[in-house]
């Protein structure tokens, strides 16, 4: 089975060509403890069997300048996707036509982002996925902004970080989830019923496996992509599989 990381950051050596725009939040450390360039992702996804991967766009160490984002899938198309984030959705043409294949809403400071129907309307003609970074307190609003728009799939990052409560959202057919250790790491050592909770609640058709590396970085890469396995591995065969890779290449089907 192919096995897909549908949430990775990367961060270029290269400050002169790429420079870093830090943000001012808590979080955001990663960027100057952990940086993982491209070539090292691709490296170390190698050793842990992980055959591609979704590059998000690191908010937290480039805002919105997309540039290393979009350069880093162009360098290895045939591995990875990109996911940009914009001010304007005018500019997701031409990214878009540099090999951008999704769009993120960074809200987690508000729900606003959600409702820019220019970027929904953008985003559904240039056929780009679409994913969110939200927080609880901003689930109604993403709710009310999925099932305004039934025919766009939205991706939420880290189920939204409430996978005790984002089921109360599984009736939102369009609406999937990134399953990430966020999500995963229960305290437990035991990931399975988390998995299978959200599975019963929304199908493993809408579920997928994001290693948010490497801004997850207290333990190596290989052992997240453990972690997944481990949370898949009393399902069957076929299940597993679509997790860990069917339902992120039925998104991103340049991926195949």
């Amino acid at each position: 089975m192919l096995i897909v990381d549908t949430h990775t950051h990367v961060i270029s050596e290269n400050h002169e060509k790429y420079p870093l725009q830090v943000a001012d939040y808590p979080g955001v450390e990663w960027v100057y403890e952990a940086p993982v360039t491209v070539d090292e992702l691709k490296a170390e996804m190698a050793v842990a069997g992980v055959d591609r991967a979704v590059l998000v766009q690191a908010q937290g160490g480039y805002g919105t300048d997309n540039s290393y984002v979009v350069d880093a899938r162009a360098a290895y198309p045939k591995t990875f996707g990109a996911v940009v984030i914009v001010d304007d959705p005018a500019e997701l043409d031409s990214l878009a036509a540099a090999g951008a294949g999704g769009v993120r809403f960074f809200a987690i400071g508000g729900g606003g982002p959600l409702h820019e129907e220019a970027t929904w309307d953008t985003a559904r003609r240039l056929g780009l996925r679409v994913s969110a970074a939200t927080v609880p307190e901003y689930l109604p609003a993403l709710a009310e902004a999925v099932a305004a728009h039934p025919d766009v799939i939205l991706a939420l990052d880290h189920c939204g970080f409430a996978p005790e409560s984002i089921g109360d959202y599984a009736h939102l057919a369009n609406l999937y989830l990134k399953v990430t250790p966020h999500v995963l790491d229960t305290g437990d050592g035991n990931p399975g019923p988390a998995l299978e909770r959200l599975a019963e609640q929304f199908g493993l058709d809408r579920l997928m496996w994001g290693s948010d590396y490497s801004q997850t970085h207290d333990r190596p890469y290989g052992e997240l992509a453990d972690e997944a396995r481990a949370a898949c591995a009393g399902l069957s065969q076929s299940e597993q599989a679509q997790f860990l890779g069917g339902t992120a290449l039925a998104l991103w089907p340049e991926l195949n």
